[in-house]
């Protein structure tokens, strides 16, 4: 009895069901690995419009070679060397806006500014040096995605005023004035922004004399970045 030919056609190519089965498995196994990592977005949309044409041509049948996707992998340190470069490009940006000390350090950049440039000795009230260079750092913050804490910290000489009762309560007011700055004036939004006082227990120079105390009388602006 004779076979015909389109039966046999049909029955060959039967197996592209099932293959196109697997590779839609393969499809949705893929998507999901990709949602739960922080992959490069263009190359997702890259690979998603090949394998969209590789099943486009498995569809109609196709018999051309054609390439579902390249497949990529992240190189080694990309988002630390990424994050590295975001902290030192900061840094070199915040040097240009006042006169104070930039360091970067992990996850983000701090910038020291002396309470002669912001206070008057034991006061807490901003001056108008302050406001400018508080103005100058705002402009370079406003628009990013980093967490701001600033951090007041004073000598070891101790206070006593109806209004400070200990170097605590001073190193905390010179801190929350800061950001209530930031935020109200600066325009960062207050969700970003946190206040800290540790008055004299974290001296940046351990010595007593002068020169250390006025080296310790500073508020820290540590800017996290997003990583």
């Amino acid at each position: 009895m004779s076979r015909d030919p389109q039966q046999e056609v049909k029955s060959e190519g039967k197996w592209l069901t099932t293959f196109n089965d697997l590779v839609t498995l393969l499809l949705t196994f893929f998507v999901l690995t990709l949602s739960l990592s922080n992959m490069d977005v263009a190359k997702v949309r890259e690979a998603s419009l090949s394998m969209s044409a590789a099943l486009g041509k498995l569809k109609e049948g196709s018999g051309d070679e054609f390439r579902i996707f390249e497949p990529f992998v992240a190189p080694m340190g990309r988002v630390g060397l990424s994050l590295e470069r975001q902290k030192q490009e900061l840094a070199e940006e915040l040097r240009t806006a006042g006169d104070f000390d930039v360091r970067v350090m992990d996850g983000g950049v701090m910038v020291t500014v002396d309470e002669k440039l912001f206070f008057e000795s034991g006061g807490a009230d901003i001056g108008s040096a302050g406001r400018s260079t508080l103005d100058a750092l705002a402009d370079r913050l406003r628009d990013s995605e980093a967490c701001i804490r600033v951090a007041g910290h004073t000598d070891d000489v101790p206070i006593q005023t109806d209004r400070f009762p200990s170097n605590w309560e001073l190193s905390v007011a010179r801190a929350t004035g800061v950001v209530r700055y930031l935020a109200d004036r600066g325009g960062i939004a207050p969700e970003r922004l946190s206040a800290s006082g540790y008055a004299d227990s974290r001296p940046r120079i351990p010595e007593s004399d002068a020169e250390a105390r006025a080296a310790n009388r500073r508020v820290e602006i540590i800017i996290t970045l997003p990583g």
